[in-house]
C-alpha cells in the first residue's frame, strides 16, 4: 500500500504547500501558455499572492490574457517564444497552506484529507485517503484498502458523512470510517437479484 506522504505528492499537497493548477502547452508563437486551474473557482487561481513553480519554488509573473477551452491563456514573464511555453508543460503551480488557512480551529479543506490514515472505530488502518472525489451526488473519499476487498479490490468510495465518517482529525493524522458498515451496503447491493429490486 502507497505511504501517506508519497499519496499526497502525487495528488499535488506537499507539506505546507497546494497544488493550484498546471500548464498544459504553449498556444500560438509568441510564447503564451495554456493554463489549467485546480481551483473550485477556476478564476481563483489569480487570487493568490504568487504563484509557485512547485512547492518552495519561485514564485512566477503570471499574465492572464484570457479564458480558453479547459483553462487559460497566460503569459509568463521571461517566456518569449513557443519552445520555452511548451518546455512549461506538466509543471505544476504551488501556493503556501497558508494560503487556504481555515478561519476556525474545526475547519478544514478537503485537500487536507489526502493521505491521512483511515481507521475503523477499533483504530485499525484499513487503508489511506487517496482522493476526495464528486461524481455529481455527494463527496466520496476514495481509499487504498490495506487489504483487497472481495468484489471491490484495493479501492473503495466512502460516502463523505457522518453515517460513514464520524471523525476527521486532521492533526490526529487519520479518519475514523465505519468500514464494516459501509462494506455491508455493498454487499447488499451485490446479493439483489437482477430484476430483483422492481419486482412487487
Amino acid at each position: 500500500m502507497t505511504n501517506a506522504s508519497e499519496e499526497r505528492r502525487q495528488r499535488g499537497v506537499e507539506d505546507g504547500w497546494i497544488c493550484v493548477g498546471a500548464f498544459a502547452g504553449s498556444h500560438g508563437v509568441r510564447g503564451d501558455v495554456r493554463l489549467k486551474s485546480f481551483t473550485d473557482v477556476p478564476e481563483a487561481l489569480f487570487s493568490y499572492p504568487a504563484l509557485h513553480k512547485g512547492p518552495n519554488g519561485p514564485a512566477l509573473k503570471i499574465k492572464l490574457l484570457r479564458d480558453a477551452q479547459e483553462g487559460f491563456i497566460v503569459r509568463v514573464d521571461s517566456v518569449g517564444n513557443r519552445e520555452a511555453a511548451q518546455a512549461l508543460k506538466g509543471t505544476r503551480l504551488y501556493v503556501p497552506r497558508d494560503a487556504f488557512e481555515a478561519e476556525d480551529e474545526d475547519e478544514f479543506y478537503l485537500a487536507d484529507l489526502i493521505g491521512l490514515e483511515a481507521r475503523n472505530p477499533s483504530g485499525d488502518v484499513v487503508g489511506i485517503v487517496r482522493a476526495v472525489e464528486n461524481f455529481g451526488a455527494e463527496d466520496l473519499l476514495e481509499l487504498v484498502l490495506a487489504k483487497p476487498l472481495k468484489g471491490l479490490g484495493r479501492h473503495a468510495f466512502i460516502p463523505f458523512r457522518k453515517t460513514f465518517v464520524p471523525v476527521v482529525d486532521i492533526k490526529g493524522g487519520f479518519v475514523e470510517i465505519l468500514f464494516d458498515d459501509w462494506v455491508k451496503t455493498q454487499t447488499s447491493e451485490r446479493d439483489v437479484e437482477p430484476g430483483e429490486e422492481g419486482a412487487k
